[in-house]
């Protein structure tokens, strides 16, 4: 069973938006050595609609060589088609990922009613050869896979787990109580990371981990101690710099983060561009006040 904290590592662009392999050897060792359970590679903030397959595939190889054995890694495989995720998963899975994360198909949403969205997941899982987990993030795709959907696809014996990103705390519950006690179901934010470990979650895959990684596993130590008063305390001074890096400035403002606490962020790949100097002082604001800088 996939459980406790993963993070989705960005990417590192130099300036002329070549993948930054030197960084991201910085940045695996770095994570390597926190508590996280593991890593996301090719996740969104890893920017993968961005990359090519080529570039995918030597990212993931460049990642499985050079991150410690001890933690596993998930890789990001979402193709518009059926037939491509199937091969772009097998292809990871060859290069030795522990499992794959997949987005619903969304360029031809008004088609994606439940049971195409359910063909396509269960297709997937029976010609991959790793585990599947599902990714809702209806921000990004505009379609939300309802409770009841992925309560069903549960029951396929390669689809292990959900990343939920909707924030919608009722339908995690729900997701909770439907599936089996192995079927992992991951908190998207580490806005509701405590929320979602009271009602059920086994994990989480957390943007804020790619820089406070050991403060999220904090939270899940004292959740599952029972140190509920200390747990709602880092709750709560997490919530404005996973916000800073999340829904407010998003993939250039974790980048910048990572830059400012030893790691390294890069740049990001156009259309996204890099924060202007006004808002990398709000960023450097929020971790002096939260106490990382």
């Amino acid at each position: 069973m996939f459980k406790g904290i993963y993070t989705p590592v960005v990417t590192p662009f130099d300036e002329n938006e070549e993948i930054d392999y030197g960084k991201m050897k910085l940045n695996l060792d770095k994570w390597g050595k926190t508590d996280l359970d593991g890593i996301v590679v090719l996740g969104s903030n890893g920017e993968f609609v961005y990359l090519t397959e080529d570039e995918k595939l030597e990212l993931v190889k460049f990642t499985i060589e050079n991150f410690t054995k001890e933690k596993k890694i998930i890789v990001g495989t979402t193709c518009e088609s059926t037939r491509g995720t199937i091969s772009l998963s097998n292809k990871m899975a060859d290069l030795g990922a522990d499992a794959v994360l997949i987005l619903p198909p969304n360029y031809f949403k008004g088609g994606m009613k439940e049971e195409v969205l359910y063909k396509h997941y269960t297709n997937v899982a029976d010609g991959v050869k790793v585990p599947v987990m599902i990714y809702n993030m209806p921000g990004n795709t505009g379609i939300n896979l309802s409770s009841g959907l992925v309560a069903r696809l549960s029951k396929h014996p390669n689809i292990v787990g959900i990343k939920d990103t909707s924030g919608n705390i009722v339908q995690l519950s729900e997701i909770v109580r439907d599936t089996d006690d192995d079927f992992a179901v991951f908190a998207g934010n580490a806005g509701y990371l405590l929320p979602a470990l009271a009602v059920g979650a086994r994990g989480a895959t957390l943007a804020l981990a790619n820089i406070l990684p050991d403060e999220c596993c904090k939270l899940v130590s004292l959740f599952r101690e029972g140190k509920m008063d200390e747990a709602r305390e880092l709750q709560k001074r997490l919530l404005e710099p996973n916000f800073t890096v999340t829904g407010r400035f998003g993939v250039p403002a974790l980048k910048y983060a990572l830059d400012l606490l030893g790691y390294g962020g890069g740049y990001p790949r156009r259309p996204l561009l890099p924060l202007s100097e006004d808002n990398k002082k709000v960023v450097e604001e929020v971790l002096k006040t939260y106490g990382a800088l």
